[in-house]
């Protein structure tokens, strides 16, 4: 009887470590944002010197008309100025959209065409501060990269070795056992 539970626990383990090894085979190498949600549940992509914030910066539509959007930097730091995607997203200052630098500091950014409307509400446009911290100034780009973060591999590869390591001396003990009988 000890034979048979030997041999089946060192099958369960010898399967158990083909799946482990299976595993990183299921991860997904790219990242792909839901295109078909609703204009309400997105929003622009805020940074600070290309970081991404949802904090330092507020923004506002006009009482007057939602398309004219106003961004105020409200953290840390002396604002030096703005960036924003919208001409990278493939649209023409003055025909689609329009800057305004206020004396304020913030920025004001009216869209006109549908294009650059319908950007807006899908969440496609980033807006940039560009901060100065006591002796420093970064202007930082976004990482345009859609490659998800590393899924483990490593660790699994690793189980999967100590795993192939038990089965094998279960197998290898229970042979010894089997001849010593």
């Amino acid at each position: 009887m000890k034979k048979v539970i030997s041999l089946i626990l060192s099958a369960i383990m010898a399967v158990s470590a083909l799946v482990v090894t299976a595993m990183p085979a299921f991860a997904a190498d790219t990242v792909k944002s839901p295109t078909a949600t609703t204009a309400a549940s997105k929003k622009p992509t805020l940074e600070v010197n290309g970081n991404v914030t949802t904090t330092d910066i507020n923004y506002t539509p006009d009482a007057d008309n939602s398309n004219t959007i106003t961004f105020v930097y409200t953290g840390d730091g002396v604002l030096v100025g703005w960036e924003e995607n919208l001409e990278e997203l493939g649209l023409v200052e003055g025909t689609d959209y329009t800057v305004t630098y206020n004396e304020d500091g913030s920025l004001t950014i009216d869209f006109i065409s549908d294009a650059a409307i319908d950007l807006w509400n899908n969440g496609e446009v980033t807006v940039n501060a560009l901060v100065e911290f006591e002796n420093e100034t970064t202007t930082g780009k976004s990482n345009g990269s859609n490659k998800s973060p590393g899924t483990g591999a490593a660790v699994s590869a690793v189980a999967a070795s100590v795993a192939l390591a038990g089965a094998g001396f279960a197998v290898l003990a229970a042979s010894k056992k089997k001849d010593a009988e």
